[in-house]
């Protein structure tokens, strides 16, 4: 009989890691049913959607393909609210209590209040926004093509990318390979230019290999303009905090990421990018039956001190630390805390091209540039595929 519910929202790398192990963990306890809610009906490889953006590859797998071996029950609907008082989620037609509640539900674009920017900018936090990015920049080559004025097909042709972290740096990468591949788009004279606030391009990396990236960006035709802000957009203008104004009809902005709303009112103590604060175990303040992970938990390094990324990597560690946490809970057992294991970066720039660093056994760190730096991002990809094979049992082919 069941009657104890586990509520896992978010089907991201966090959310469904963590449904999985505790499926696998419960087995023996059918007390304890797992609900796993999303508005979507599939898990995306967030890590890969600059590739969807630009090559319209296929980044995602029904959810029900991956629990299909599981006792998970899969819910798709909307979010409406986290009702922690009442400990209920309030779903577009229906609510759910719960005894305990993991929250991955990811992030959405952080716009930073300026002006013009959401209104008339794409974004890249999800499987609909790669899909708007393919079908406009397809759009505006065609348009581009088609026009008999010069000025008004180099302004269709300059492509802004707005954020020079990873999301924005792999999507310049992809965007260059595609445009130099297109002969006639090639031959008319496109631009890419990708704009960054700070000094150097992804500052998670050391210097070293920031200025690989930039290199090897520059190498593809990529502009890249540092120190420098977007401060307003209007439909076919950028001005720049410089004071330059950039005439552009394409501006991907991929300069920062907050929690959503539904956290905001949730009840739940929230500090930096609206990230719930949770404590060693990665219990939401105040609230020993709530856990957070990925972009929604303002985790601390116990090391350096410092908020912990929000990046894939992290994600599925948390995923599987607190469905372990919540089975010792259950069983009276300690729980463990949370200690982020870095295993490395690797950026993307192009299909066959990425530079990145892995930890490895005896050494702090070993760089990796080119070509074997791209099967090692791919080796990895399929590694968390793999890793979720092994959560759920389930070996079949998901995209079958």
């Amino acid at each position: 009989m069941h009657n104890k519910t586990i509520a896992v929202l978010g089907a991201g790398y966090g959310g469904i890691t963590a449904a999985l192990r505790l499926a696998r963990l419960l087995k023996k306890m059918p007390q304890y049913r797992i609900y796993l809610i999303d508005r979507n009906p599939f898990h995306t490889f967030k890590t890969q959607l600059h590739e969807a953006a630009v090559r319209n590859v296929e980044v995602s797998v029904p959810v029900q393909n991956i629990i299909r071996k599981t006792s998970i029950v899969f819910i798709q609907d909307s979010i409406r609210e986290i009702n922690t008082a009442k400990s209920k989620i309030i779903l577009s037609d229906s609510e759910i209590g719960y005894e305990y509640l993991v929250i991955a539900l990811g992030s959405i674009t952080n716009y930073y209040n300026i002006p013009g920017l959401q209104e008339y900018s794409l974004s890249l936090q999800s499987l609909e926004d790669a899909n708007a990015i393919y079908e406009h920049i397809n759009g505006v080559c065609e348009e581009a093509l088609l026009s008999t004025r010069e000025d008004i097909r180099q302004d269709m042709l300059r492509f802004v990318i707005g954020g020079g972290g990873l999301t924005g740096v792999e999507l310049a990468g992809e965007l260059a390979d595609l445009l130099n591949k297109k002969a006639e788009i090639a031959s008319a004279g496109f631009q890419i230019l990708l704009i960054e606030g700070g000094s150097r391009l992804v500052p998670n990396l050391d210097e070293r290999m920031s200025e690989e990236v930039s290199q090897r960006l520059q190498g593809k035709g990529v502009k890249i303009i540092t120190n420098c802000r977007i401060v307003k957009r209007t439909i076919d203008a950028i001005a720049l905090s410089n004071g330059d104004i950039l005439k552009a009809y394409t501006l991907v902005w991929t300069g920062g990421i907050k929690a959503g709303s539904i956290i905001e009112s949730s009840g739940l103590t929230t500090g930096q990018m609206g990230r719930i604060i949770v404590n060693e175990f990665l219990q939401a303040e105040g609230h020993p039956f709530v856990y957070a992970l990925g972009d929604n938990a303002l985790a601390i390094n116990p090391t350096t001190g410092n908020p912990v990324p929000a990046a894939a990597q992290f994600a599925l560690q948390q995923g599987r630390l607190v469905a372990g946490n919540i089975y010792a809970d259950i069983c009276g057992r300690d729980k463990r805390p949370y200690k982020p294991k870095v295993l490395g970066e690797i950026v993307s720039l192009g299909r066959h091209l990425a530079v990145g660093w892995l930890a490895v056994p005896f050494f702090k760190k070993v760089r990796f540039f080119g070509f074997i730096a791209s099967l090692l991002k791919t080796a990895i990809e399929d590694k968390h595929i793999l890793l979720l094979k092994k959560e759920s049992r389930n070996w079949i082919d998901w995209r079958g």
